[in-house]
């Protein structure tokens, strides 16, 4: 993962573009979805990112991000740290993966019984 990453979080409304739609514009975008209290991470691309270049890097994200959504009536907040400062970001392919497993687990316990 990299040093830097930018979360965000979408709120939805009724009359605007479904989840579906803006989830798709967001992935296109590099981000990944995630489970918590904010949707989605960006992984800022550079490992080596300097503090004060950090700021160009969101800026550019932001204005990307502001250009895709523009439109859909949603609204969203960013919030960018050092990776290590968020010990419990867990990508939502790891949820799935966990999830089949448990799922496997109770096929096969059922079929015991």
């Amino acid at each position: 993962m990299s040093k830097y990453i930018t979360r965000v979080k979408v709120w939805f409304y009724s009359e605007g573009a479904s989840p579906s739609v803006v989830m798709t514009k967001l992935l296109d975008l590099g981000f990944k979805p995630i489970r918590g209290a904010y949707d989605f991470v960006y992984e800022h691309g550079n490992n080596d990112i300097a503090e004060e270049d950090i700021g160009g890097a969101i800026i550019e994200i932001a204005n990307a991000l502001h250009h895709t959504l523009a439109g859909f009536k949603v609204l969203y907040t960013l919030d960018t740290h050092e990776t290590s400062e968020i010990p419990d970001l867990i990508p939502l392919e790891d949820i799935d993966e966990e999830l089949e497993s448990t799922r496997r687990e109770l096929a096969e316990l059922e079929k015991e019984e």
